[in-house]
């Protein structure tokens, strides 16, 4: 019985730590899905001729139907109350990236000790 109490808090911990690194894997697997649904929005957007925030609009439309969500909440470290940003460069040329699109989102931790959320990004570029 002692020797159960002393490696059950540990078992549980290290068993907690294994859901919250599987939980993040996960999360940022799904922003990089995303972050490309909107680099690929943001492409077809540089195509048209369309203005940059029509371009950050359609890219955030984008990310949110990836991730399956009406309204992307983030926050956190990083984030500045921004969900998706698209940058461009001033004079973009053959072979050079068109545009760089990067999501951010909060990630909720199984384990309070460690912080109770994590921002988790990806990043997605699309080249001429």
């Amino acid at each position: 019985m002692v020797e159960f109490a002393l490696v059950l808090p540990v078992a549980v911990v290290i068993l907690a730590l294994i859901a919250t690194g599987g939980q993040m894997l996960m999360g940022a697997i799904d922003l990089t899905q995303a972050a490309r649904a909107g680099a690929q929005a943001v492409q077809g957007d540089l195509q048209q001729g369309k203005s940059a925030s029509q371009q950050l609009q359609d890219a955030r439309t984008a990310v949110e139907g990836e991730l399956g969500v009406a309204s992307l909440s983030c926050g956190g470290r990083g984030a500045q109350g921004k969900c998706v940003t698209v940058t461009t460069p001033a004079h973009p040329g053959p072979g050079q990236t068109l545009a760089t699109v990067t999501v951010w989102r909060s990630v909720d931790s199984f384990l309070p000790v460690f912080g109770s959320t994590w921002t988790i990004s990806a990043q997605a570029t699309t080249d001429g």
